[in-house]
């Protein structure tokens, strides 16, 4: 073989290598500056009970978006009374319960309150210490989504 095509035979291994390194390193950092997808609204969504709107009726819940991604809830919730350190869902007052099939939409870096009003579910609750909580969607396409439970304790004196 002479020199000239010994040359070309090198010269084309070192491009062929060359471009595997190049394409090795494009795709890493395509990995790493992917689109790492929605925040979870288990970390996004921040739910909290507005001190001076708590009754044994009634409170207003308020709900923060930390995250730029939009999450949707619906109307339904359920509350817990914590006795002697264990949750127990409290029992409703009726056997005719329906929920409204809504979805709002929480849009990304805002601040929604509510009214959460639970006569007609639970009737008057009696002092002790209470969770509220609502389900929360992350929507990507219809049928693919992430549902979230999230959580707000408040007490009743």
């Amino acid at each position: 073989m002479n020199a000239k095509v010994f040359a070309a035979i090198i010269l084309f291994a070192i491009t062929i290598a060359g471009c595997v390194v190049c394409l090795s390193i494009i795709s890493r950092n395509n990995e790493l500056n992917s689109d790492p997808g929605p925040i979870p609204a288990s970390e996004a969504v921040i739910l909290e009970v507005k001190a001076d709107s708590i009754s044994n009726t009634k409170l207003t819940l308020i709900i923060k978006n930390i995250a730029p991604d939009e999450y949707m809830f619906g109307s339904e919730y359920t509350i817990e009374k914590q006795v002697n350190g264990e949750w127990y869902q409290l029992p409703c007052v009726t056997e005719n319960i329906g929920w409204t099939s809504i979805g709002y939409i929480l849009e990304g870096n805002s601040t929604r309150e509510i009214e959460i009003d639970w006569t007609w579910y639970y009737g008057e609750l009696s002092s002790g210490y209470y969770r509220i909580t609502k389900g929360f969607s992350y929507i990507r396409s219809p049928g693919d989504y992430d549902d979230y439970d999230i959580s707000a304790d408040f007490t009743l004196v």
